[in-house]
């Protein structure tokens, strides 16, 4: 068999074959899985639940919505309006870092250099 480009001490070919079988155990395994999955679906479903005698559902009528309170309309559009405005805690952009010299891990560093 002729062998492709050997640019370098590496052949090609051997190279392409490879990476084939790489994606292609890889695409099998993923199949391989999905298989698995949907069995593992189809054994939960499959298996008799055990469920006592029917309860009979007590039919309930259709109510109208309660509307919304003043208040209730008054919060939400007071939120409404903070969204909007983006109004939030004003923040100097500073950072206060304070850096203590003297510690004991400095003080330690310090007698090795």
């Amino acid at each position: 068999m002729a062998q492709l480009l050997l640019v370098g001490g590496t052949t090609w070919g051997d190279v392409w074959a490879m990476t084939g079988m790489g994606f292609g155990v890889v695409f099998l395994v993923l199949i391989l899985l999905v298989y698995v999955l949907i069995g593992f679906g189809y054994f939960a479903n499959a298996t008799p639940k055990k469920s006592a005698a029917p309860v009979a559902q007590p039919t309930v009528a259709a109510q109208p919505v309660a509307s919304a309170s003043d208040k209730d309309k008054a919060a939400i559009a007071m939120a409404l309006y903070l969204y909007y405005k983006d109004v939030h805690d004003e923040e100097t952009g500073v950072l206060t870092i304070q850096h203590n010299d003297s510690s004991a891990w400095h003080h330690e560093l310090n007698k090795h250099l």
